[in-house]
Formats: C-alpha cells, structure tokens, sequence
C-alpha cells in the first residue's frame, strides 16, 4: 500500500468517525466542565472541553498555592453543562 492510498484510507475512516459522533447525543461542541475544589475558604475553579482538563486546571491552579494534599482528585468536584 502506497502512502497516497494509507492517507486516502485513514480518511475515510476519520470520516467515517465524525459521521457517527455527529449522529451521537455524546457530542456536543458546547458542552463545557467546570471543576472545582476549595481547601480551608479559598476556592479554585477551572473549566475545560473535557472533564479530565478542567480536573488538571483547577489542580495545577490549587496546587501552586497551598499543599498538595488539599487537591487531591478526590476533593475537586466537576460539574458538565451542555
């Protein structure tokens, strides 16, 4: 197989893909995550496209200022808006 035919074939199946995340209710562009977590009064936010972003967001935001003990995943909540 070529490298013009191996490009033509991935695609049509990143195509193929597209198609059926359009047809699904999973996608949804304007969906946003929004994370929080609030050690002693301070709280930290962060959103992302994805949950595992805006985990890491408000994490990274959480951890540049008090222990790292208080940001854990446990304690940050996420909250999904369409």
């Amino acid at each position: 197989m070529g490298e013009n035919e191996r490009i033509a074939a991935l695609e049509a199946r990143i195509s193929k893909l597209e198609k059926r995340l359009a047809k699904s209710n999973s996608y949804n562009p304007n969906r946003v995550y929004v994370c929080s977590v609030k050690p002693f009064q301070k709280l930290f936010e962060a959103s992302g496209k994805n949950e595992w972003e805006a985990r890491r967001a408000v994490r990274t935001a959480c951890n540049a200022e008090t222990s790292a003990m208080f940001c854990e995943d446990s304690a940050i909540r996420c909250e999904k808006y369409e």
